[in-house]
């Protein structure tokens, strides 16, 4: 992984899932699936792919030049029922994790962890589980807590292609 191509992931992140752009919907061998697209001005290439409305997981991938890298992903949302316990939606949720995503920019989903407070109880956090130098692989972990209480997590993988 180096700069360009972590710099890529968060554009493509923010400038495709985290902005109001809808994402493009389509069939591929039998499975819905939502994508976002995003070229740089410099010539870098994103490209996300999720399987998923309330948990489910997809793939993110970027080529700079020859380089390419890839983070993966997969968790979601509480059961609805427990949502509705607490009074809010999964789509209150989703506005958290993106506002987060937002403002944290290249600070999480990448080699670092980070913690954001946000509004009336809400808090995001990434943390790093595990990273490999000689693989090389990072291992991260994404949570939304209200009130203390985890309402959402994923997994991130995240590696260069060779």
């Amino acid at each position: 992984m180096s700069e360009r191509t972590d710099r890529l992931l968060t554009d493509g992140l923010t400038k495709g899932y985290a902005s109001d752009n809808p994402p493009v919907e389509y069939l591929r061998y039998g499975f819905n699936l939502k994508a976002n697209d995003y070229l740089s001005p410099e010539g870098g290439h994103y490209h996300d792919e999720w399987f998923a409305d309330d948990n489910g997981g997809g793939q993110e991938i970027v080529r700079d030049g020859e380089e390419l890298a890839t983070r993966v992903y997969a968790g979601g949302i509480i059961p609805i029922e427990e949502l509705l316990k607490l009074c809010f939606t999964t789509k209150d949720v989703i506005s958290r994790l993106i506002a987060s995503v937002r403002e944290l920019g290249e600070r999480t989903r990448l080699g670092n962890p980070c913690h954001l407070e946000l509004s009336d109880g809400w808090e995001y956090s990434y943390e790093i589980l595990k990273t490999s130098v000689e693989v090389p692989l990072t291992i991260g972990y994404e949570s939304i807590r209200y009130n203390g209480r985890e309402v959402c997590a994923h997994g991130h993988m995240i590696s260069p292609i060779r």
